[in-house]
C-alpha cells in the first residue's frame, strides 16, 4: 500500500509556484503590470503608414511610452472616416527634477494630466504630437512629443473616453503643402518663355556667325603656335650664342678691367701733378704779365706824350697822325686784355689746364 501524499508539501509547492511567478514578472516585465500609465488619442491628418503599434512615442529621443492600438474610425453625421491612434505614456519614464526645463514640463503634464483644463494648460503652452520617421529604410514611423505654441490647435474631439492631444503635420506634409501652394504653372510659363529665349539665341544668325568667327580664330591661334613651335628652336639656338657671346665679352672686360684701373690711375696721378705744377708757376706768369703791362702802360703814356707833340706839329689830317692814333688804341686794347688775363688766372689757374669754361668770365 502507497504512502499517502503530504499536503504540506503539495502547498509548499504551489507557494514556490506563485512566489516564482510574481518574481518572473517582475523581472522579466521589468515592472510593467503595477507600472501606473495614462492614455490619450491622436488624430493625424497624415497617412499613418508605417505607423504599428507597440511604435515608441519618444520627447527630446527618449522613450516615454508605446502606441497601443490604431483603429478606423467612422463619424455618422458626414460619413468621414478617421484613423485614431491611442497611446499610453509612463510618468516614471519622465525626467526628474533638474532636467531640461521642456522635460520637466512633459513630467507635470504626464503626472496631472487627468483633468481637461491640465490639458488645456498644456497644450497652450505648444506641447503636440508628430509622426516622425524611425528608420528610412524600412519606414517605420514614430510619435513625438515637442512643444511648438506657433502650431495651431486641431482637437477633433470624436473620442471621450480618452484625453486628445492635438497633432501637427510632418516636415514631408509641410514641405508638400508649401510646394502645392507654389504657382507651379506660371514658373513653368516663365522657364518655358526662357527655354523659347535661348533656343531662339542659340538658332540666331548672329550667334552662328559669331561661332563661325571662333573657329577661324581658333585656327589662326593653332596656325600662330606651329610658326612659334618652328622658330622656337632657331631662337633658341640664336639666344644660346648671344649668351656664349655675352660670357665672352664680360671676360674680355673683366680681364681689361684691371690694366685700364692702373693706367686712369696713372694718368689722373700725372694730371694731379701737371696741375700742382701749373698752380706753381701761375703766381710767377702773372707777376710777368702784370710787369708786362706796367711796361705797356709806360709806353703808352709815351706815345701819348709823343702824339701830342706830333698833333702840334702834323696838321689833324696828316696820315701819319692817324696811324699813329690807331697803333696808340690796339695797344690800349692789348693792355686792356692782357690786364682781364690776369684776373682771370689769378682766380682761375686750372684754365691754363682745361682752358676757359662756360663759367670762366664770371
Amino acid at each position: 500500500m502507497s504512502k499517502p501524499t503530504s499536503k504540506t508539501l503539495i502547498g509548499g509547492f504551489v507557494v514556490g509556484a506563485v512566489v516564482l511567478a510574481i518574481v518572473g514578472v517582475v523581472i522579466f516585465g521589468s515592472g510593467k503590470f503595477f507600472t501606473k500609465k495614462q492614455e490619450y488619442v491622436l488624430f493625424f491628418d497624415d497617412s499613418i503608414k508605417g505607423l504599428n503599434i507597440g511604435a515608441p512615442v519618444m520627447f527630446q529621443g527618449v522613450k516615454i511610452g508605446s502606441v497601443t492600438d490604431i483603429k478606423v474610425t467612422l463619424d455618422p453625421k458626414d460619413l468621414s472616416m478617421w484613423t485614431p491612434v491611442y497611446i499610453e505614456i509612463e510618468p516614471r519614464r519622465i525626467a526628474t527634477l533638474g532636467e531640461d526645463v521642456h522635460v520637466s514640463r512633459m513630467r507635470d503634464l504626464i503626472e496631472r494630466l487627468r483633468p481637461k483644463e491640465r490639458v488645456a494648460k498644456f497644450v497652450e503652452r505648444g506641447l503636440r504630437a508628430q509622426l516622425q520617421m524611425q528608420s528610412l529604410v524600412t519606414g517605420k514611423l514614430f510619435v513625438a512629443f515637442l512643444f511648438r505654441p506657433e502650431a495651431p490647435v486641431k482637437l477633433k474631439g470624436f473620442e471621450k473616453k480618452y484625453l486628445e492631444i492635438p497633432t501637427i503635420q510632418t516636415a514631408m506634409q509641410e514641405m508638400a503643402e508649401r510646394i502645392e501652394k507654389l504657382p507651379i504653372e506660371e514658373i513653368l510659363n516663365k522657364v518655358l518663355a526662357a527655354v523659347d529665349g535661348i533656343e531662339k539665341v542659340v538658332n540666331s544668325p548672329e550667334v552662328e556667325k559669331t561661332i563661325g568667327s571662333l573657329n577661324q580664330t581658333l585656327e589662326d591661334i593653332q596656325k600662330l603656335i606651329r610658326n612659334v613651335d618652328h622658330q622656337v628652336g632657331p631662337l633658341a639656338s640664336g639666344i644660346e650664342k648671344t649668351l656664349g657671346d655675352t660670357r665672352k665679352l664680360v671676360q674680355n672686360v673683366n680681364n681689361q678691367v684691371a690694366p685700364l684701373s692702373s693706367s686712369i690711375k696713372e694718368t689722373v696721378g700725372d694730371y694731379g701733378k701737371l696741375a700742382r705744377d701749373v698752380h706753381g708757376q701761375v703766381p710767377p706768369l702773372v707777376s710777368s704779365i702784370e710787369k708786362t703791362l706796367e711796361t705797356t702802360r709806360g709806353a703808352l703814356e709815351q706815345s701819348k706824350g709823343t702824339l701830342a707833340v706830333a698833333e702840334s706839329n702834323l696838321g689833324e689830317d696828316s696820315p701819319l697822325l692817324v696811324e699813329l692814333d690807331n697803333a696808340l688804341r690796339e695797344v690800349g686794347a692789348a693792355a686792356r686784355s692782357i690786364r682781364l688775363l690776369t684776373d682771370y688766372l689769378k682766380r682761375h689757374p686750372e684754365a691754363l689746364l682745361k682752358g676757359k669754361g662756360s663759367s670762366g668770365g664770371k
